[in-house]
């Protein structure tokens, strides 16, 4: 079994600075670590952390990995996760290592409400800042994920 789940970054500031560089508002840290520790509570830790670069999403992967107990230092970074086409978004996904069973990407909208959405049974209108869907696969390998059955296993939103 594979889980996946995405996760839309807090809510950011809206300041006038060059997009990938805008934080977390304070709202956006609380609502953050609210989330993270429902996920706490399910004992839902990931093996993997992976984040867009943008700034909002990495303190929000730190948020997760602190409250979460996983070690800030291996959250990975993949600009792919960053306002790039569906298609890559699931390209990466399908080339994780299969090592890893279940893994958080922390990234943004459209994308990740749009992937939530094809992959719920129900369909998701619209992920909230801070939202987390969670989908598990039955299957061994990332590679096979989409293709593989499926059933939507959490949503905080």
């Amino acid at each position: 079994m594979k889980q996946l789940f995405l996760i839309r970054h807090g809510k950011a500031t809206h300041e006038p600075m060059p997009d990938i560089k805008r934080h977390l508002t304070d709202k956006g840290i609380k609502r953050t670590r609210k989330h993270a520790g429902m996920l706490k509570d399910k004992q839902l830790k990931p093996d993997l952390i992976i984040s867009s670069p943008a700034i909002r999403a990495f303190q929000t992967a730190e948020i997760l990995a602190d409250i979460l107990q996983y070690p800030k230092k291996d959250i990975l970074i993949d600009s792919k996760f960053y306002f790039f086409p569906q298609e890559e978004v699931t390209n990466q996904i399908k080339n994780i290592p299969d090592t890893y069973n279940r893994v958080f990407l922390v990234g943004h909208n459209p994308i990740w409400t749009d992937l939530s959405d094809q992959l719920s049974e129900n369909g998701l209108w619209h992920l909230r800042t801070s939202g987390i869907f969670g989908i598990e696969f039955d299957t061994d390998t990332w590679q096979n994920v989409f293709q593989a059955p499926q059933k939507s296993i959490l949503l905080i939103n």
